[in-house]
C-alpha cells in the first residue's frame, strides 16, 4: 500500500499558508492597543498610534470630528457652529454643552479628543 505524499507545489502551499498565519499573529499583537483606563493611566502614556488618531475639538473639520464616537455629521456641525459661536473649547468636558450631546457621549471620547 502506497503512502499518500504531497507534491512540492502543495508543500510549498501549506508553508506559505504557515508563514502568512504567523505573520498576521504577530501584526495583531504587535499593533494591539491595551485599553488603560482609571487612575493608574499616567499622563501622555498613549501610543503613538492613538496620538495620531486624537481629536482636537477647537480645531477639527466635520470629516475628524465624525471619527469620534457618537458623532454623525449634525453633532459635528454642532460641535463647528457652537466653537464659532461660543469660541474654544477650555476642556473637553465642555462639549456637553453643545446641542445634541450628552456628558455620556463626551465621556466616550476619553483619550480620543483633546483641546488646544
Amino acid at each position: 500500500m502506497k503512502k499518500a505524499s504531497l507534491t512540492k507545489t502543495e508543500q510549498r502551499f501549506l508553508w506559505t499558508a504557515a508563514l502568512v498565519c504567523a505573520v498576521c499573529v504577530a501584526l495583531a499583537f504587535g499593533f494591539a492597543v491595551p485599553r488603560q483606563t482609571g487612575p493608574g493611566r499616567a499622563a501622555g502614556s498613549e501610543t503613538p498610534l492613538i496620538q495620531l488618531a486624537r481629536v482636537d475639538l477647537n480645531t477639527a473639520g466635520q470629516d475628524v470630528l465624525c471619527t469620534l464616537p457618537g458623532v454623525g455629521e449634525q453633532r459635528a456641525q454642532a460641535i463647528i457652529e457652537y466653537r464659532e459661536q461660543y469660541g474654544r473649547f477650555a476642556a473637553v468636558e465642555e462639549a456637553a454643552a453643545v446641542p445634541g450631546l450628552t456628558e455620556a457621549v463626551v465621556e466616550e471620547w476619553d483619550g480620543l479628543a483633546y483641546v488646544s
